[in-house]
């Protein structure tokens, strides 16, 4: 019998959950709304049924269940300590109940750290050793895979790449400090930069489609691609700034390949291409050459991570 785990992606909007086999291919999938009601025993059920709903339609029983969660996770004891997107996940116990609820093992991943995982197991990272992976959405998140193992550092706070510091006296960042990549080159940080280019009155091919509601990222994405040159040049100066962050930390890991994933990369090459040279300026002698692959996974790759963390672990190699 072929093994099946059960995978969640778990966000501020919805909550995804698919039956997947350990060829990485998604069998059964399911989508709900994240509960309005977002107490800890609602968002529980919620997701407990989910996961049920998941399992009763496939054909093999499941050996495991993995869940990808944003924010801070302490994985060794299944807890969600605080999550950006759903406020009821805050100390939550979350494996313990759903384990026994499912009559399966349940494991937590963070959001990130997950999408690292599904790319060297299924995705872009495929094959390498190292990888350093940076998911560019609302805010910027990353992940480590080191000789096929996730890094999560001592606290579990490896790979949070959207918080280093590029300018101390910069914008700034949810997180307290000023400055970081996250607040500089983010979706947010680049809605903010749409709605200046609407107020001053220098983007109007970008206010007709933001048509008078603040201006957001895809709103200057849709401006970039009709050919608006200031839109292009925001998300140039954005995508240069990712790489700048990006060639710092290849500097000190010396990945073998850089994967990228997030909705950001729907800016295309206006975004990648200042990105890559960014990078490849920074970092040091032949890791200069080092790959920059985007997603094959799309917004499956945190969801194929949960599933490879249920199937291998933290290894992910091609060994098992």
């Amino acid at each position: 019998m072929a093994r099946t785990v059960i995978a969640g992606d778990f966000g501020g909007t919805n909550l995804r959950a698919a039956l997947v086999s350990e060829a990485g291919e998604v069998l059964v999938r399911h989508e709900v709304s994240t509960p309005a009601d977002t107490s800890p025993e609602a968002v529980l059920q919620r997701i407990g049924d989910l996961l049920a709903e998941v399992r009763d339609r496939g054909e093999d029983p499941p050996v495991a269940a993995s869940l990808a969660v944003a924010g801070l996770i302490d994985a060794d004891r299944g807890v969600v300590m605080v999550s950006p997107n759903i406020p009821a996940f805050r100390n939550l116990s979350l494996t313990a109940p759903l384990s026994e609820r499912l009559g399966i093992p349940v494991s937590i991943e963070n959001d990130a750290s997950a999408a690292a995982l599904g790319e060297h197991r299924f995705g872009a990272g495929r094959g390498a050793r190292h990888i350093l992976h940076a998911t560019l959405g609302t805010g910027i998140g990353g992940g480590l895979v080191i000789d096929g193992r996730l890094y999560r550092g001592a606290q579990g706070l490896a790979g949070e790449i959207g918080h280093i510091v590029l300018d101390p006296a910069g914008p700034p960042c949810g997180c307290g400090s000023r400055g970081c990549l996250e607040a500089t080159a983010g979706g947010v940080a680049f809605g903010r930069r749409a709605q200046r280019l609407v107020e001053s009155g220098s983007a109007p091919i970008l206010a007709e489609i933001a048509a008078g509601q603040p201006a957001t990222a895809g709103h200057l994405a849709e401006a970039a691609r009709r050919g608006e040159a200031p839109a292009i040049a925001e998300i140039r100066n954005g995508g240069h700034s990712i790489g700048i962050g990006l060639g710092s930390i290849v500097n000190i890991l010396n990945p073998d390949v850089v994967t990228l994933s997030g909705g950001l990369l729907g800016m295309g090459d206006f975004l990648l291409d200042p990105l890559r040279a960014a990078m490849a300026s920074l970092a040091y002698g032949p890791a200069a050459n080092t790959p920059v692959r985007t997603s094959t996974l799309g917004e499956d790759a945190g969801l194929l991570g949960a599933a490879a963390v249920a199937l291998f672990g933290q290894v992910t190699g091609s060994d098992g």
